[in-house]
């Protein structure tokens, strides 16, 4: 179920009742009832020994009470509403729930750059995907410092605390090189002199079973692919023996 579905009877009057600064007293349905709504970020549920000892309706909550929907509700996204006095439309950036994750966000890099790591011990399955979105969040709107990189991970100690560490350069799995940055590589339009690779699928049909127009586009592909690897100082080596299962060139250093 998505967090923005609407709420039945029984959560709603409980997030109206939490509002007003009633407890949840030790009814267990009512326990369950409250998860419900931490799970959409309605409701803040802090534990003690494994027992919720409070809670506090978020601004997510406060919104769904006003508005009558989840302020991540798709439905409405490319909406504007006004604000209580109706004199102002409020965009995206400026909903409470945009405006809260901003300053979250804003708070644990400047919390980074200054400590470099920061633990967050014994959270709940919730609190660390929201600190997920938290970091998707300053990713998304650059702000992480120039030439620096956010990584998470769980600690494999009692609580499972969340550790969050700002590091330098990019990602080790991030391409080095931007797709619109890359050379462009020419497609030749004929094959003049075939690579040595596409040998055996220029001289064998088996290879490279298609309708002629796209199987010629590939072979010219391949030779220019083929090529560029050789102008990068690559090795290209072609099928070793005719009959075996179909298969492209491959490279390697």
């Amino acid at each position: 179920m998505h967090r923005w579905a609407p709420l039945n009877e029984r959560q709603l009057e409980l997030l109206r009742r939490l509002q007003g600064g009633e407890g949840l007293g030790s009814d267990p349905g009512l326990r369950r009832t409250a998860y419900a709504l931490r799970d959409r970020g309605l409701l803040a549920v802090s534990r003690q020994q494994g027992e919720p000892v409070w809670t506090q309706v978020t601004e997510a909550g406060a919104f769904y009470l006003k508005h009558g929907y989840h302020p991540d509700d798709p439905k409405h996204a490319a909406a504007e509403w006004k604000e209580e006095a109706g004199t102002r439309l409020l965009s995206y950036a400026d909903r409470p729930v945009a405006r809260a994750r901003r300053a979250k966000a804003e708070q644990l890099v400047e919390r980074l750059v200054a400590e470099h790591r920061v633990v967050f011990p014994d959270l709940g399955e919730d609190e660390v995907g929201e600190w997920r979105r938290v970091i998707d969040y300053a990713k998304r709107h650059g702000l992480v410092p120039p030439g620096r990189r956010i990584e998470k991970q769980r600690l494999w100690n009692r609580g499972r605390d969340l550790q969050i560490s700002l590091e330098e350069g990019p990602h080790p799995n991030e391409k080095s090189q931007r797709p619109g940055e890359a050379p462009a590589v020419r497609v030749p339009t004929q094959i003049r002199k075939p690579h040595r690779a596409l040998a055996a699928f220029m001289e064998d049909d088996a290879w490279l079973r298609m309708p002629s127009a796209p199987r010629a586009r590939s072979l010219r592909i391949l030779q220019a692919l083929c090529s560029e690897a050789d102008r990068r100082g690559h090795q290209v080596t072609g099928p070793a023996a005719r009959g075996r299962a179909q298969r492209s060139p491959t490279h390697g250093q």
